[in-house]
């Protein structure tokens, strides 16, 4: 058989697959699903934020109402989580950890659906599968889809929404200001994408009769949708953390230019402001967008129709909140809710290429099978340590039980809840849990001897350190503690990792007060 007839053969069989939208939706789902299941880590705890959203769930589910006394501002997504606690009955803390994990896996791969389908909206089946496959595949995607935090909710609600919006269907459209309202309670950057859409209304009926009328049915829907919740958040801490917190950011932005008020500041403020978004986005396209994003921005504002702008308009409009955020906390997971817009500009790309190709199936699994072996090499490189996460994980044990008063030592430190969960029979409220050591904060303090100074006031009793450098959550002058013990003669070294066998070095010293106040004065 000649090579020719071969791929004519490959050809037909895999047009099974590009006509079947369904078989293929449900064989990209099932393998990211494996990709995930394979990289989640099923024995470490959950940490930072995801250890609130957490209790907050478990005592949503064991009080029957919201608590009060959460610092965080959108509670959307653990009032969700909440369901599910109320729902599985355990008696570990870890199984509930799992089951966290595995809900926000799920709904990351759920998304792949409404990803497809809004791709769908602008190419034919063969194409949006692409689209899909970007985002199915996407390994920043897949890593913080085993976080158990609130990004995988919140990017299936925004894109429904466009899904919903860019429909023929008018309640359809109605519906996609009800679902941006219960995007705006899970983060509410939510409320950019409600003017996106806004503007996109008028843009779309600006010719019909009673355009005023219609927006104001969509208003109302988000509306009453958000009442409720704002009306609780308000009762429970005090704000609806929507329009209070625009408001707070909006001040924060014109005290930070007030402090820098002189012209060279004002240059600098900008310009630092400015780095890390830039920086990020850039290191954002990396491994799978830079290929296809660039020609495919060009593309979409070559071709701009109502469609296209849409999609260029909420670009635009939900980078803004990204790139403030991205300006004073660098971390990439601002920009994900604009990954499943990203899949559609990098589609543009694609199409291009598959239009110069003969055989289009062959090149379209070839290039999903580029895309999956691309995210594997990016996860593998970039993956979590887990032996390092479980012995910082062990050592967080030992820190508890011969400490009362530290440094935090982020991101290890965040271990430090789980000795005293850990001793406790599930499920019990959050207030019951005793957390120990007690954490004084580093930041704000020029040298050791002032926070030491400070921290004396707050029961500090030892430093916990570990060395690592170019990180933002450990001060200069501990790293010093930790490279030059020596210059320190009123820390006592008490312990140190290298001698128990462990590859994380962590070294904890005691603090002599007396021999430091001899000393210092």
């Amino acid at each position: 058989m000649s090579i020719p007839l071969i791929i004519g053969v490959i050809e037909k069989k895999l047009d099974l697959f590009a006509r079947n939208a369904v078989l293929s939706l449900l064989t990209i789902c099932i393998i990211a699903l494996l990709l995930r299941l394979y990289y989640l880590p099923y024995n470490l705890p959950i940490t930072q934020d995801a250890l609130v959203y957490f209790w907050y769930a478990n005592d949503v589910s064991i009080l029957g109402q919201f608590p009060t006394g959460y610092g965080f501002a959108n509670n959307g997504w653990p009032a969700f989580l909440s369901i599910f606690f109320s729902i599985f009955h355990f008696n570990n803390f870890m199984d509930y950890m799992v089951l966290q994990r595995i809900i926000t896996i799920s709904i990351s791969v759920l998304t792949i659906i409404p990803v497809y389908l809004l791709c769908n909206r602008f190419f034919d089946k063969p194409c949006s599968m692409v689209g899909a496959s970007l985002f199915a595949f996407e390994p920043r995607i897949i890593q913080n889809s085993l976080l158990g935090i609130t990004e995988p909710l919140y990017i299936i609600l925004v894109t429904s929404v466009l899904v919903l919006f860019l429909s023929v269907s008018k309640k359809a459209v109605y519906a996609s200001f009800g679902i941006t309202a219960l995007a705006s309670l899970v983060r509410a950057e939510a409320m950019f994408l409600f003017l996106a859409i806004s503007v996109m209304f008028f843009v779309r009926y600006r010719k019909e009769q009673k355009v005023v009328q219609k927006y104001a049915l969509s208003a109302i829907i988000f509306i009453l949708l958000l009442l409720p919740m704002a009306v609780i958040r308000i009762q429970t801490n005090g704000n609806d953390a929507l329009i209070g917190r625009i408001s707070m950011e909006t001040t924060h932005i014109f005290s930070s230019i007030s402090e820098n008020n002189t012209e060279s500041n004002l240059f600098l403020y900008w310009v630092k402001g400015l780095e890390n978004p830039i920086k990020f986005v850039g290191w954002s396209m990396i491994p799978l967008f830079v290929f296809f994003v660039p020609y495919g921005t060009f593309l979409i504002f070559k071709n701009r129709g109502y469609y296209n702008t849409t999609i260029i308009l909420t670009i635009i409009i939900m980078l803004v909140p990204a790139l403030y955020a991205l300006s004073f906390n660098p971390d990439t997971r601002y920009l994900y809710p604009l990954y499943p817009l990203l899949c559609i500009v990098s589609i543009f790309t694609v199409r291009v290429l598959v239009n110069k190709i003969r055989n289009r199936n062959i090149f379209l699994i070839f290039l999903i099978g580029g895309i999956l072996l691309s995210s594997w090499l990016f996860l593998n490189f970039r993956n979590t340590d887990i032996e390092h996460e479980k012995e910082a994980l062990s050592l967080a044990f030992h820190v508890s039980n011969t400490t009362s008063g530290i440094n935090a030592y982020l991101l290890e430190s965040g271990y430090l809840a789980i000795p005293a969960i850990s001793e406790q029979n599930f499920p019990v409220l959050s207030n019951m849990i005793s957390v120990k050591p007690k954490l004084i904060a580093t930041t704000g303090f020029n040298s050791l001897e002032e926070y030491i100074k400070f921290g004396k006031e707050q029961d500090l009793t030892h430093l916990v350190l570990d060395g690592k450098e170019n990180s933002k959550y450990r001060s200069y002058f501990l790293n010093d503690v930790f490279y030059h013990e020596e210059k320190y003669p009123y820390l006592t070294k008490v312990y140190d990792s290298w001698d128990h066998g462990y590859k994380y070095h962590l070294k904890i010293y005691k603090i002599d007060y007396e021999r430091f106040d001899s000393i210092t004065k």
